[in-house]
């Protein structure tokens, strides 16, 4: 084989790799673009903004922020919402994505607030927050075997060693 034969199949690999990688960059980002659809419809009202400016400053500003409204840092809350959404318990609408519905649900539980708060910090009507925290709380407890365990009757090795707590949790015979 000559020289010119072994150049013209190395353009030849060169362009079928070329030729792959960019379909495979392409697919991925059609499959990100899909998975998650943005619909609008009209410019934002006032309402839209402050709707969006709550939404940065609940779980997209700071952990700080995020835990003192949710009752849970930033990267659990994502993580919570994505295992909703890959397991298709909860779904994004046209009005509110998965992350609002989670954030209402965890400000409603986090901190004994009524339906009436929640719907003046999220702009939302009280049908929609009952709404949605009724979804959210049934996609919670289809995960239960998986995320919540039964009381173990064991006392832990911290209270057993101190003399201080163990006699309440000695058992009286």
């Amino acid at each position: 084989m000559d020289w010119r034969e072994q150049r013209r199949l190395l353009v030849v690999k060169a362009a079928a790799f070329i030729a792959v990688m960019y379909a495979f960059f392409n697919s991925r980002v059609r499959l990100a673009q899909r998975s998650r659809p943005r619909i609008t419809y009209a410019p934002m009202s006032a309402m839209d903004e402050e709707r969006q400016a709550n939404q940065d400053k609940t779980y997209n500003c700071n952990d700080i922020e995020c835990v003192a409204m949710l009752r849970m840092c930033r990267a659990p809350f994502f993580n919570l919402c994505n295992l909703f959404r890959e397991r298709h318990l909860l779904r994004d609408t046209i009005n509110s994505n998965i992350e609002k519905q989670v954030a209402m649900f965890l400000h409603v539980v986090g901190h004994n607030q009524r339906f009436r708060v929640i719907h003046q910090n999220f702009r939302r009507s009280i049908e929609t927050v009952s709404r949605y925290f009724r979804v959210v709380l049934y996609a919670i407890g289809e995960l239960r075997e998986e995320m919540i365990r039964a009381p173990s009757n064991e006392t832990s090795l911290k209270i057993t060693n101190n003399h201080r707590w163990y006699p309440y949790f000695k058992v009286i015979k």
